[in-house]
C-alpha cells in the first residue's frame, strides 16, 4: 500500500489488522513486555501476540493501536510496521541488503519528495559480524537504486526511517512509526517540579504504574498514597480523570500544584482520607501506588503489613469487578498472601531493581 493509498483511506487504515513489533528496553526481563500489553488491554485495542522477548514484542494490531501503545508505555523505545522478516544464515551485509530489497519495492512506500534513513539496531550482542553503518549503507543505496534517484538519504530530518532489528533467530525489517526520544521524561523530574518531596518516584516509573493498572484514557485512576502526585501527573498526561488522596494535607496541597502545573485542564479530585477507609464508589477501573516505606517516609505508626491488609479490603468495595490495582512494595512484605486473603488475583509479581540500596516488587491484582 502506497502512502497516497492510505492517505485516500483517512481513518479507516487505523483499524486495519497487520503485524507491528516493538523494540523495548533491557531495563527488565518481563516488565517492558506486560506493560505494553498492559496498555493493550486497558485501552481495548485489538491485538495478537506473535512473539515475545525480553526486549522485543510482535503484536497483530491496527496501526493507531501501534502508535498510541508505544507512546504511553515508558519502557518501549520504538513501534515498527514490519515489512520482513528473515534468518540470517550465512548471509552477509550485502546478501542481506540484497534480499530485502527483492522482496519489497520502495516504490510503494515513498514519494518522490521522501527522504529516508535506515538504522540497525540489536536485541543483545546478536550478529555483530554485520557491522550497522555497513548494513545501513548497503540498504539505503538499494533504496536509490529502486527509485531511481528520486529519494535520497537523510540522517538528520528523514521523512521516514527504515528499521533493521537483529535479534536471535534473524532479522526483522520495517518502517518506524514511532520511537521515543531520549529523555523524554526528564521534564517532570521531581526536583523540577513546584512541590518536590526526596523520595518521589521518577517520572519514567510512575508512568509503568499507570500503564500496568490498565488506565484509560477518561477513565478514573486513583492514587490512594498519592504523596506529591508522580503516579497522578503521569495518569493525567495520558488523559485520565485522576482522584488522589493522603493522610497528609501537604501531601494533597503539593500533588495538587504539580498537576495544575503539569496537566492544567485535567479532571483532578483530591481528598485528605485515609487508605482503609476511601470514599469512592465502584466507578473505578484502576487503582495505581506505590505506598509509603522506607527510612524517608511515614505510615504514622501503622504496621505496613496491617494498612496494606486493610486497605485491599477497602478497595474491593470500590473497584469494579476485574478492576486492578498495580502496587510497589518493598520485598519484605508478603504481599502474595495479602492479595489471596483479599480478593485478590496476583496476575504479575515482579522484582525491579531501582539503584543500590532499593529494589521494589510490583504486583498487578485484579479483582475478582
Amino acid at each position: 500500500m502506497t502512502n497516497l493509498e492510505e492517505a485516500s483511506l483517512g481513518k479507516k487504515t487505523t483499524h486495519l489488522i497487520k503485524p507491528f513489533f516493538f523494540q523495548l528496553s533491557g531495563n527488565h526481563p518481563e516488565l517492558p513486555s506486560i506493560e505494553v500489553l498492559s496498555i493493550m488491554k486497558g485501552e481495548e485495542f485489538q491485538h495478537q501476540v506473535l512473539e515475545k522477548s525480553s526486549q522485543f514484542l510482535l503484536l497483530n494490531c491496527s496501526k493507531l493501536a501501534a502508535i498510541k501503545t508505544a507512546k504511553r508505555a515508558a519502557y518501549c523505545r520504538r513501534s515498527v510496521e514490519l515489512l520482513f522478516r528473515s534468518e540470517v544464515g550465512s548471509k552477509t551485509t550485502v546478501n542481506i541488503a540484497k534480499c530485502i530489497s527483492e522482496q519489497i519495492d520502495f516504490n510503494k512506500f515513498l514519494l518522490k519528495e521522501d527522504r529516508f534513513k535506515v538504522r540497525v539496531y540489536r536485541i543483545g550482542k546478536v550478529h555483530t559480524e554485520h557491522i550497522s553503518i555497513h548494513l545501513e549503507k548497503a540498504i539505503g543505496d538499494t533504496i536509490w537504486d529502486q527509485t531511481k534517484g528520486a529519494c535520497k538519504a537523510d540522517m538528520k530530518a528523514p521523512t521516514i526511517t527504515f528499521i533493521v532489528l537483529f535479534t536471535e533467530k534473524g532479522f526483522f525489517f520495517g518502517r518506524e512509526i514511532f520511537s521515543r526520544k531520549k529523555g523524554s521524561f526528564t521534564d517532570r523530574r521531581p526536583d523540577l517540579r513546584p512541590f518536590f518531596k526526596p523520595g518521589t518516584l521518577e517520572p519514567r516509573f510512575a508512568r509503568l504504574m499507570v500503564n500496568l493498572s490498565r488506565a484509560k484514557p477518561g477513565e478514573y485512576l486513583l492514587d490512594p498514597f498519592c504523596g506529591p502526585g508522580g503516579i497522578l501527573i503521569e495518569g493525567a498526561i495520558i488523559g485520565c480523570k485522576i482522584l488522589g488522596s493522603d493522610l497528609d494535607k501537604r501531601m494533597i496541597n503539593g500533588s495538587k500544584k504539580n498537576i495544575n502545573h503539569y496537566s492544567p485542564s485535567n479532571i483532578a479530585g483530591f481528598v485528605l482520607s485515609d487508605a482503609k477507609h476511601l470514599p469512592f464508589n465502584r466507578k473505578i477501573k484502576a487503582i495505581a501506588t506505590d505506598p509509603p516505606y522506607g527510612r524517608s517516609t511515614s505510615t504514622y505508626g501503622k504496621d505496613i503489613e496491617d494498612l496494606l491488609i486493610q486497605f485491599f479490603q477497602n478497595a474491593s468495595q470500590i473497584l469494579q469487578k476485574d478492576g486492578i490495582i498495580a502496587i510497589g512494595m518493598f520485598e519484605e512484605v508478603p504481599l502474595q498472601e495479602i492479595v489471596e486473603k483479599t480478593g485478590f488475583i496476583l496476575e504479575h509479581f515482579e522484582k525491579i531493581y531501582i539503584h543500590r540500596s532499593l529494589t521494589r516488587r510490583i504486583g498487578v491484582c485484579r479483582l475478582k
